[in-house]
């Protein structure tokens, strides 16, 4: 494809790379955004149904992933966040090895003292796209290193900053046109 009077052609496959790694990358944004918002539906909606996801202590189907995980974050923690580096991707086809950098950080309660949970790690994902939508089919969790410890005094405490919800109520739904049980991005 010829740009204009003799600038840059676009290689047709270069494009497409390029919109194969914004369709991955997307993926991967809807899961931390489904997590981090307690969206069972939408963190089920990045995984084939036949998907694996080897997430430390819990080894299950991308699916049942879902819920147990959204059930644990529910039920331990009273915040989730997650905060995604680089990822490297390589498609062949219709498949790609994608390794994306993670950082999660979580707070809950333990005898009256808020503690702060956090890891850093890297998703190893086998991707595949089929009817055209890019899902993931294989994710392996790799730890790179966590810590717990409590929280010291909030110096943001009552200075009226807006709290994030667990639910669809979160002013990120609004924002960028989501609906409960979807986390994807329509272009």
């Amino acid at each position: 494809m010829k740009l204009g009077n003799d600038r840059t052609i676009i290689d047709e496959r270069r494009l497409q790379a390029v919109i194969d790694h914004f369709d991955i990358r997307e993926v991967i944004e809807s899961y931390v955004h489904a997590c981090d918002r307690g969206d069972r539906d939408a963190t089920a909606d990045v995984y084939h149904a036949d998907s694996w996801d080897h997430h430390g202590p819990m080894q299950c189907d991308g699916h049942e992933f879902a819920t147990r995980n959204t059930e644990a974050v529910m039920a331990n923690w009273s915040s989730c966040n997650h905060l995604l580096g680089q990822s490297r991707v390589k498609v062949t086809g219709d498949v790609a090895g994608v390794e994306t950098l993670f950082f999660a950080s979580l707070t809950r309660e333990e005898d009256g003292t808020t503690m702060l949970d956090q890891m850093v790690g890297r998703y190893i994902d086998r991707f595949e796209r089929r009817d055209g939508v890019w899902r993931i089919k294989d994710r392996r969790t790799i730890s790179e290193w966590s810590s717990s410890g409590p929280i010291g005094t909030d110096y943001l405490a009552g200075h009226l900053f807006l709290r994030g919800e667990r639910s669809g109520a979160d002013l990120s739904y609004a924002a960028l046109g989501l609906t409960r049980g979807c986390s994807r991005i329509d272009h």
